[in-house]
C-alpha cells in the first residue's frame, strides 16, 4: 500500500515537473537557449548554423500547427541579386523557388531562408487582409575568434514569435483578418529577408492587403522599464490599441508616431517604405547590443513573457473585425523617398571670427565665435529649398593698440541675434547628399566690447550701440547623412560695420563650422 502511494506521489510530482516545464516564459527561455547557443555559432545570415535555427524555428512553428502561407513549406528561399546602401528599395534579392536552391548554393555559395506561416481569418471578406508579424533569427556569428550569440537580437524576438503564434493559433476563431507569422533571413546584413517578402508580396499584388507589419526585434530586456512601439502615427487609432493590449497584460508601454533613429533599422523599413503602416516593437538598446556578452542568461525571461502577453492581445485586436486597420498616410522622413517639406532642428557651429578694415588691408587677428539655436528649411522638391535659422551668436577677434586708454592687446566682442536665409541647392538622394547655400543674414547687436590693457591695467569699454543692425552675404557647403544629421561650414561677411569706436570701419567676417540635427 505504502509502494502504491509512493509511485502515486511521484506521479504528481512528475505530471506537475511537465507543467510547469510547459509555461510560456520556460518555453521561451527554451527558445533563446536553443537560438544563443556556442553551438549555433552566432546564426550567422546564410551559414549552415543559421539554417539549424531555421530548422528548429520551422519545427515550432509545425507543431503549433500553422499553415504555409505560400502553399508549398513554409520556406522562401531568396538570393542576394545586387548589394547597395539602398536596401529596402527592391532590386536586391530575388526569390528563387525550392528546386533551384541546390544549384545556387553551387553556384553562390549562399542561399538565404525566410519561414512565412499564415493563421488564416475567419471572416469570408477580411481573412484576405493580412496583419505581418515577423522577427529576424540570424546575428553575427564568430568575429576575432568571439561568438556573437545574439540572444537579445534576436532570439529574443523570435522566441515571443513563436509563442504569440501558439496563443494566436488557440485564438484563431477569434480571427478575423489573417496573421502572417514570419521568421526573417539576412537582417543583420540589410533587411533583406524583409525586403524578399515585401518585393514578393509587392509582385504578387498583395501588399496593399497588408494592414500592419510588427517587427519585434530586442525584446528582451524589459527588467523594470517599458516596451516601445515606433511607427504610430501609421494607422490610426493605434495608441489607443496599444495601450488597451498594455493594461490587460500589466506592461509599460512608451510610444513614437515614427521611428527616428537616424543609425538604427529593423525590418519594417522595405514595408513602410511601400506605404504599409508598420510598428518597430523593442525593449530598447539596453542589452550588450552587437557584443560577445548578449548571452542567454541576461535575458529578462518574465519581462520577455509579459512582452508576448501584450503583443497577443494586440495582434487579436488588429486582427478583428470591430478594428478598421485604417492607414493614416504619414511615414517616417527616414521611410520616404522625397524629403519632407518642413525640417527643423538645433545647430550648433564653432569657427574663427575676425574684422577686416575697409579703409586699409589690415584686418584683426581672429578668436574663436560660437553660433546656438534653431534652424528650419523648407523642401520646395528633392533639390531646392530655403534655410532660415534663429542663432544667438557671439563672436570675438583682437589687434595690437597704440592708444593710452586700451595699452597693447585690444579685445572686440560683440552678441547678437543672427538670422541667415539661404537658398539651398541640394545635390543627391534625400537619405544623403551634398548641399550648397547662398543668401544673406541680420544681425541685431545685444552686447559689444573692447577690452584693453593688462593685469591691474585691464580696462573694459562698453561700445555705443546706437546702430545694433548688421547685415551681409552668407554661404554654405553641408552633407546631410540619413536625414538627421547635417556637418558642414557656413561662411558669413557683413556688408556695414560693428559697433566699434574706432575711426574705421570695421566689417566682421567669419566661418563657422556647423553640426545639425533635425527632428
Amino acid at each position: 500500500m505504502k509502494t502504491k502511494y509512493i509511485v502515486f506521489l511521484l506521479g504528481v510530482l512528475l505530471l506537475g515537473a511537465v507543467a510547469k516545464g510547459q509555461t510560456q516564459e520556460n518555453r521561451l527561455k527554451k527558445h533563446v537557449y536553443y537560438l544563443a547557443a556556442d553551438s549555433l555559432q552566432g546564426r550567422k545570415a546564410g551559414s549552415d548554423d543559421a539554417r539549424k535555427a531555421l530548422q528548429y524555428i520551422e519545427n515550432e512553428y509545425n507543431n503549433i500547427g500553422l499553415q504555409p502561407f505560400w502553399g508549398g513549406d513554409m520556406r522562401q528561399h531568396f538570393l542576394i541579386v545586387r548589394y547597395s546602401v539602398a536596401v529596402a528599395k527592391g532590386a536586391e534579392v530575388k526569390v528563387i523557388d525550392a528546386d533551384s536552391v541546390e544549384y545556387w548554393s553551387q553556384k553562390l555559395g549562399n542561399v538565404y531562408c525566410n519561414l512565412v506561416a499564415v493563421i488564416p481569418g475567419s471572416d469570408p471578406v477580411l481573412r484576405n487582409e493580412f496583419v505581418v508579424v515577423g522577427a529576424h533569427y540570424d546575428h553575427l556569428g564568430v568575429r576575432d575568434g568571439q561568438v556573437y550569440n545574439g540572444a537579445d537580437d534576436n532570439a529574443s524576438g523570435s522566441a515571443a514569435v513563436i509563442e504569440l503564434a501558439r496563443r494566436l493559433m488557440q485564438r484563431r476563431d477569434e480571427l478575423d483578418r489573417s496573421v502572417l507569422i514570419c521568421a526573417f533571413d539576412a537582417e543583420e546584413i540589410g533587411l533583406l529577408g524583409s525586403s524578399a517578402l515585401a518585393n514578393e508580396l509587392d509582385r504578387l499584388g498583395m501588399l496593399s492587403r497588408v494592414k500592419m507589419m510588427m517587427s519585434v526585434d530586442m525584446v528582451g530586456w524589459l527588467k523594470g522599464g517599458s516596451l516601445s512601439f515606433s511607427g504610430t502615427g501609421t494607422l490610426k487609432d493605434c495608441d489607443e490599441m496599444i495601450h488597451a493590449a498594455a493594461e490587460s497584460s500589466g506592461i509599460k508601454v512608451s510610444t513614437r508616431r515614427f521611428e527616428q533613429s537616424p543609425f538604427g533599422a529593423t525590418d519594417t523599413e522595405p514595408f513602410a517604405k511601400r506605404r504599409v503602416p508598420t510598428l518597430a516593437v523593442t525593449t530598447g538598446l539596453g542589452s550588450p547590443y552587437h557584443k560577445p556578452e548578449d548571452d542567454a542568461e541576461l535575458i529578462d525571461y518574465k519581462g520577455l513573457s509579459k512582452v508576448t502577453d501584450c503583443l497577443v492581445q494586440l495582434t487579436c485586436a488588429m486582427a478583428q473585425v470591430e478594428q478598421p486597420m485604417n492607414a493614416t498616410g504619414r511615414f517616417s522622413p527616414k521611410h520616404t523617398d522625397d524629403l519632407p517639406f518642413f525640417q527643423g532642428g538645433v545647430l550648433l557651429g564653432v569657427g574663427p571670427n575676425h574684422l577686416d578694415f575697409t579703409n586699409s588691408a589690415f584686418r584683426t587677428k581672429p578668436l574663436p565665435a560660437y553660433q546656438l539655436g534653431l534652424t528650419g528649411q523648407l523642401n520646395f522638391t528633392n533639390h531646392f529649398g530655403l534655410q532660415v535659422d534663429a542663432l544667438m551668436d557671439g563672436g570675438s577677434t583682437w589687434f595690437p593698440s597704440g592708444e593710452d586708454l586700451l595699452e597693447g592687446r585690444c579685445e572686440y566682442s560683440q552678441l547678437q541675434l543672427l538670422v541667415p536665409a539661404q537658398l539651398k541647392l541640394i545635390l543627391g538622394p534625400p537619405d544623403a547628399n551634398v548641399q550648397l547655400g547662398l543668401g544673406g543674414f541680420y544681425g541685431y547687436t545685444f552686447r559689444a566690447e573692447l577690452v584693453g590693457g593688462k593685469g591691474k591695467n585691464t580696462v573694459v569699454q562698453d561700445v555705443d550701440l546706437r546702430q545694433p543692425h548688421q547685415y551681409g552675404l552668407t554661404y554654405s557647403l553641408s552633407f546631410h547623412l540619413a536625414r538627421f544629421l547635417s556637418i558642414g561650414f557656413s561662411r558669413l561677411r557683413a556688408f556695414n560695420g560693428v559697433n566699434s569706436p574706432l575711426p574705421a570701419e570695421a566689417r566682421r567676417c567669419a566661418t563657422m563650422y556647423q553640426v545639425s540635427y533635425i527632428f
